[in-house]
């Protein structure tokens, strides 16, 4: 398998290159290849594991469920604990340091199937199953190879933080699936619809902006290569000066499309946001609401890490894991602790994040060597949700957590993917690390006996 500029379709190697017109949903799906057919099995088995047990522990709420069902408790007027947003007024959101959206639809969830487990998870199910889907055809249009996204939303799917994420009640979730719905519609040429989808992803968390810079900078690299390309073309005096005068326009194209794609992002925020808050966050003017969330923000800092605080370089190696929810077997009388029964954990696959920086080492390289756009959207997806926390941390020290590098996993998984095919790997090579990477996952399930 290769990907380079030599194996891609003539509309991409072209100099003003956009991704192809196409519907607003395109799945390009055909059961009768191969890899669509795999593909459906892994979304079974998915299914499987993130509904199965789902009322389990009964009655608990999981690491930040006691924050995110109790807001929506709060938002449907129904009973809520006492120890969490003490004296809120019913139907309002208390939660303001975070936008509205993913709450609301948990509340919404709740409306429906009311207030018990299902009724709190089945939206990150939803959404959990939702991405594994989207984040699948997405790899297939950017790297035209189905195996290589085949191999991707394997990993995506057997990483425990997402497979987490994708049944508890956090707001996480939600952020990922909107913003690689935003990433398909972009290579869709979807622009206003990809715009759009990055603002949901935002009005869930505002951590959906590295989503949009992530896509900024994907767009604007893209338009240096073919800047530099026509610039470094041989060619008498007028040829050159018809060059310059291309790469002068297709500058002033991307600029404009980036006053679109801004545009249209910013006033969907806003306008969404108005919406939301008028109803549900008691705010008239969503500025006032961003100026809150920013400020809360800022002074979310601390000099040095305490108790699941980690910093972002220590996520590489899967430091500082997050006990989300346990529950230990006791042996009584004497009350001694036998084990686990269940071990709910905030932490990747160690078979997974282990190859990350190998991976993104490998990817880099050989975007250096052939300028693919495959390996240039893993970089600018990896570092453009990641290594923004590092000035964060270094500069202002700002609070952090493992989980926030849930949105660049599926990079990392598209990167180890990519690493195995482009080195052309041994077929059992693969299939021994595909067992290793179940195990890890198996390792870290979080029902360590039947209930």
């Amino acid at each position: 398998m290769t990907l380079n500029k030599s194996t891609m379709p003539a509309e991409k190697r072209n100099v003003g290159y956009k991704p192809r017109l196409s519907a607003a949903i395109d799945f390009d799906w055909k059961l009768k290849n191969f890899y669509d057919r795999m593909f459906v099995y892994l979304l079974i088995v998915s299914l499987v594991l993130r509904t199965i047990w789902l009322d389990c522990p009964q009655n608990s709420l999981i690491f930040d469920e006691k924050y995110y069902v109790n807001v929506a408790r709060i938002i449907l007027g129904l009973p809520h604990d006492p120890d969490v947003y003490a004296g809120a007024p019913p139907g309002e959101d208390p939660n303001k340091e975070h936008p509205p959206l993913a709450k609301l639809i948990i509340a919404l969830s709740m409306r429906i199937l009311g207030d018990n487990a299902w009724g709190w998870r089945l939206p990150s199910i939803i959404f959990g199953m939702a991405s594994i889907f989207i984040f699948y055809v997405l790899m297939k249009r950017v790297s035209k190879s189905p195996k290589l996204a085949l191999l991707a939303s394997f990993f995506y799917s057997f990483d425990n933080l997402v497979f987490i994420h994708s049944r508890i009640a956090t707001l996480d979730i939600f952020v990922l699936a909107f913003m690689l719905l935003g990433f398909y519609w972009y290579f869709l040429n979807r622009m206003d619809l990809s715009a759009l989808a990055l603002a949901l992803s935002t009005l869930s968390k505002v951590g959906g902006l590295y989503g949009f810079a992530t896509i900024v900078a994907y767009h604007f690299v893209c338009g240096l290569y073919a800047g530099s390309q026509l610039a470094n073309r041989k060619g008498d005096k007028k040829a050159r000066i018809r060059r310059k005068i291309q790469s002068r326009l297709l500058w002033r194209e991307k600029l404009r499309w980036f006053e679109r794609f801004t545009t249209v992002y910013a006033l969907s925020s806003l306008i969404i946001l108005f919406v939301l808050d008028y109803f549900w966050a008691g705010y008239k003017n969503p500025l006032d609401h961003l100026i809150h969330i920013y400020r809360y923000t800022l002074a979310l800092t601390r000099p040095e890490p305490v108790g699941i605080e980690s910093l972002p370089w220590q996520w590489l190696q899967n430091e500082v894991k997050i006990p989300y929810l346990t529950v230990n077997v006791i042996e009584y009388p004497s009350g001694k602790v036998i084990g686990e029964m269940v071990a709910f954990v905030g932490a990747m696959n160690p078979l997974i994040i282990y190859l990350c920086l190998p991976a993104i080492a490998y990817v880099a390289y050989n975007y250096y060597k052939k300028a693919d756009d495959t390996t240039l959207f893993i970089l600018a997806w990896f570092c453009f949700t990641y290594l923004p926390f590092y000035p964060l941390s270094v500069i202002s020290h700002r609070i952090s957590y493992i989980f926030y590098f849930l949105n660049t996993v599926p990079s990392v998984c598209a990167a180890i993917s990519f690493t195995l095919l482009h080195r052309n790997s041994p077929k059992t090579v693969i299939a021994l690390y595909l067992i290793a990477v179940l195990i890890g996952f198996a390792t870290l399930f979080p029902f360590k006996r039947i209930p």
